[in-house]
């Protein structure tokens, strides 16, 4: 039950910052659903992460 709840928090808070860079693009004049739009939410997403000290490894392509 415990875990439910912590995901269901996560889950919230994830959703808040979500609308939070859309509103901040927005903002910017981009047009919700253009590329330049998507652009700026994953930048803004992904510099949030870098921030906070949460790196992914980047994809790995293997060309055989």
């Amino acid at each position: 039950m415990r875990l439910f709840i912590a995901a269901s928090l996560l889950t919230v808070l994830a959703g808040c910052e979500t609308a939070e860079y859309r509103n901040r693009c927005a903002e910017y004049g981009f047009v919700p659903g253009t590329d330049g739009y998507a652009n700026c939410v994953q930048r803004l997403d992904m510099s949030d992460e870098n921030r906070r000290g949460r790196h992914y490894d980047p994809p790995v392509y293997a060309y055989d």
